[in-house]
C-alpha cells in the first residue's frame, strides 16, 4: 500500500454504507486476514463496503498490541474506518501461569482502543474456555474469574464482550446469562453469536429472545455438525435464514454492529483467501439487511 493511497483513504467518507443512518452496521476482523498488514486488511474491509472493522489482539497476528507502535496507532487513527471491537483468546480454565497473563493483555488492548479511538473505544471480546459438559461444577469459579476481568477491563476505560461456543463450558444464552447475572459487573457485556447455539438446537426466536437484548453487539456464521463436530462456514453459506434472523433482530428493535466472524476451521483450508472470504460475507449479507430495512 502507497503513502499516497493511505493518505487518500484517510480523506475519504469514512464509509460508503456508514455515510447513512442505518440500524445494523457490518463489521469484519483481521482475524481472517493473518497474512495481510494492517493498513492493508483495513484497506479491503473499506473497499469491499463494510462499516467497520474489527482488530485481532492475539499474538502472532500483525495488530498484536505489542506490534502497532505509536506511528501505526496513528496511521489506524487517521485512516477514518470505524473500530467497533477488538478480538482475544483467553480461557477461564487456563492454567494459573497463562492466567496470570490475562490482566495485562487486556490493559494492552485497553491501551490500544484508547490510542486508535479516543472518544468511543472499541470493546475487547473474548471467548471463555472450558470443557463442554462442565460448566455446573466450575461455573463458580468461572464467575470468579470473570468478575476480575470485567474489574479490570472496567478500570481500564474499556468493556469486555464475552460469548458462548458450542465446544465451551459456557454454549447456551441460559449459561451465559447466569454468568453475567453473578457477576454483575458494569463493563461486562454479551455476544449473540446464533452460529453456536444452532448447534445445540436452539431456534433464533428463543435464544435471541433469551440473550440479544443485554448483547452488545451481533456476530455471524453458519454452522453445522459433521460426524458429531462443529464445523463453521462463512455467514449465508449454511442453513440460517437470514431473512428470518434479522426480521427478529428487527422486531426486537435491537441495533449496532453485526460481526462477520471468518472461522479458523475456514483460514487452514488450502488455497483459503481472506478477502475473498470477506466479499462472499458481504455479499450474502448486505443485501437481506437493505430488503429488511436495516442498511
Amino acid at each position: 500500500m502507497t503513502r499516497r493511497t493511505l493518505l487518500a483513504g484517510a480523506l475519504a467518507p469514512v464509509s460508503r454504507a456508514f455515510a447513512g443512518a442505518s440500524a445494523i452496521r457490518l463489521e469484519i476482523g483481521n482475524y481472517g486476514m493473518q497474512s495481510l498488514p494492517v493498513d492493508g486488511a483495513l484497506a479491503a474491509i473499506r473497499e469491499i463496503g463494510y462499516d467497520g472493522a474489527e482488530l485481532c489482539c492475539m499474538p502472532e497476528w500483525p495488530s498484536e498490541p505489542g506490534k502497532l507502535d505509536t506511528a501505526a496507532r496513528r496511521r489506524i487513527r487517521e485512516f477514518g474506518l470505524p473500530i467497533p471491537s477488538l478480538i482475544e483468546a483467553f480461557n477461564l480454565m487456563a492454567p494459573d501461569a497463562v492466567l496470570a497473563n490475562v490482566p495485562d493483555r487486556i490493559r494492552a488492548a485497553a491501551a490500544l482502543a484508547h490510542d486508535i479511538a479516543p472518544s468511543k473505544p472499541p470493546l475487547l471480546q473474548t471467548v471463555l474456555g472450558g470443557k463442554q459438559g462442565e460448566f455446573e461444577t466450575i461455573r463458580d469459579t468461572m464467575a470468579r474469574r470473570l468478575g476480575e476481568w470485567a474489574r479490570v477491563a472496567g478500570e481500564s476505560g474499556i468493556r469486555l464482550a464475552v460469548k458462548a461456543h458450542a465446544s465451551n463450558a459456557c454454549d447456551t444464552p441460559d449459561k451465559l446469562n447466569w454468568l453475567l447475572d453473578k457477576v454483575h459487573h458494569p463493563a461486562l457485556t454479551a455476544i449473540y453469536d446464533y452460529g453456536h447455539f444452532q448447534l445445540a438446537g436452539l431456534g433464533i426466536a428463543e435464544s435471541m429472545d433469551a440473550l440479544l437484548p443485554r448483547s452488545a453487539f451481533i456476530t455471524v456464521k453458519d454452522s453445522k455438525l459433521v460426524n458429531g463436530k462443529p464445523q463453521f462456514l462463512l455467514p449465508g453459506d449454511g442453513s440460517i435464514d437470514y431473512t428470518r434472523y434479522f426480521a427478529k433482530v428487527k422486531d426486537l428493535k435491537w441495533s449496532g454492529w453485526v460481526l462477520v466472524e471468518v472461522t479458523r476451521q475456514l483460514q487452514t483450508q488450502p488455497g483459503y483467501n481472506g478477502i475473498e472470504a470477506a466479499r462472499r460475507s458481504y455479499a450474502n449479507l448486505a443485501p437481506v439487511l437493505k430488503r429488511a430495512g436495516l442498511r
